[in-house]
């Protein structure tokens, strides 16, 4: 898929997985800038890996960025739920980068320092790929002064004029909401992730708050189980008590 400059056109990407595009309108619109917002559990990475799969299924390139694993672990994490992205890593179609280092904590240097390569990233290296996610941006924004959190929100958006997906999750605990707040009317997507309940049994929601250029009407409230034989797997809402 070419990537123009200006205006790229919007379509619209599988996730690979066809219970979820439906639900989700038909796929993730491409190019936008994505919201993923949830506390730790609600299935943020699974769906990360999801979109993952389905881009790279696509013939399209890549990058994701993981604050919260180490490159193996984040291959093994997904292989567990049978998503498995090994081989698209080894043929380099599937670049993973992190900046989580054993025993080192985050603070405000090392924010700055992880905000100004993603500038950079976005500025010079991210055309040569069709998808940048960033699992979590949590511990950056954290740490980053409101004039910053701009400036990188601003790249953020820049990236998605020139034709490339940028998917972001966030965890409101570690946040302010005003910095939710910000990303969330920036993004031409938003889903905020919950737990919800079925027979005793906790599954995840997605909300989908508001979702722009997918080819059908989104469903708002999405139920969804992480199986590690199949999979995520899409329960029916009627089921749920949310």
């Amino acid at each position: 898929m070419s990537m123009s400059s200006q205006l790229p056109r919007l379509t619209t990407v599988s996730t690979g997985n066809e219970e979820l595009d439906m639900r989700l309108g038909g796929g993730i619109p491409h190019p936008s800038l994505v919201l993923m917002e949830g506390d730790n559990g609600t299935g943020k990475t699974a769906l990360c890996a999801q979109f993952t799969k389905g881009y790279l299924m696509d013939g399209m390139r890549v990058v994701y960025v993981t604050t919260e694993n180490t490159v193996r672990h984040f291959l093994e994490q997904a292989r567990n739920i049978s998503i498995d992205l090994t081989d698209y890593f080894l043929k380099g179609q599937l670049t993973v980068l992190s900046s989580n280092i054993r025993g080192a904590r985050w603070d405000r240097d090392r924010a700055r320092a992880a905000a100004e390569a993603l500038i950079k990233f976005a500025e010079s290296g991210v055309a040569r790929y069709s998808a940048l996610i960033i699992d979590s941006m949590s511990q950056i924004l954290h740490y980053l002064g409101d004039g910053e959190i701009h400036t990188l929100l601003t790249s953020l958006r820049g990236v998605v004029r020139r034709g490339t997906t940028v998917i972001v999750t966030l965890h409101p605990g570690v946040v302010g909401e005003s910095v939710v707040r910000e990303f969330a009317a920036a993004s031409d997507v938003y889903m905020r992730l919950t737990l919800g309940e079925i027979g005793g049994r906790l599954v995840k929601v997605i909300n989908v708050v508001k979702i722009r250029g997918a080819p059908t009407l989104a469903e708002t409230s999405i139920a969804f189980d992480v199986d590690p034989a199949f999979g995520i797997k899409v329960v029916p809402l009627a089921l749920a008590k949310v």
